[in-house]
């Protein structure tokens, strides 16, 4: 059954909550769900970029990163920071049966990350990685300004693949 619910609503119910909005509604967002999200997995892909006639760019956040950002303003959730390459294009197609693609999943709680990269693992193709530390999150977050360039330029949906890894 599926059933449609307000921010609120949704944050109040799930165990895991994904933050996907624009960067100028991230703040307030999270502000206004914070007693929703306490107690919550967070995974933020909120990336903090602008755009102008030379192409995307990231913006600078005072907190360091859209996902520290999110830690500050939920002190009572366990924010991890996930998600920020994927393509929304591939995600939305029904018709790909396996994204060839890699999640860096950030975080300071190792068991929250565990499950962030869990959940990456569930889609076919995919694979969490474990990528360091929110604090780390703003690269992350500012490469995806780098792929942007690249999809435009070769009209295509890249995303990323750690190597060598086991």
């Amino acid at each position: 059954m599926v059933t449609g619910l307000d921010n609120a609503g949704c944050a109040a119910r799930a165990d895991v909550v994904l933050v996907a909005v624009p960067w100028e509604g991230h703040g307030e967002l999270l502000t206004n769900l914070r007693e929703q999200l306490a107690g919550k997995i967070v995974i933020d892909c909120v990336n903090p970029l602008g755009f102008d006639k030379q192409g995307p760019f990231a913006l600078p956040v005072p907190a360091g990163s859209a996902a520290q950002q999110a830690a500050k303003l939920l002190p009572d959730s366990r924010v991890t920071a996930a998600f920020h390459h994927v393509s929304a294009v591939h995600l939305a197609d029904l018709a790909i049966e396996s994204m060839d693609t890699d999640v860096l999943v950030l975080g300071d709680d190792r068991a929250a990350t565990d499950l962030v990269r869990a959940l990456a693992d569930a889609i076919p193709g995919m694979r969490g990685v474990f990528g360091g530390r929110l604090r780390n999150a703003h690269q992350v977050e500012a490469f995806t300004a780098n792929l942007i360039a690249i999809n435009r330029r070769y009209k295509a949906h890249a995303g990323v693949r750690i190597t060598d890894l086991p």
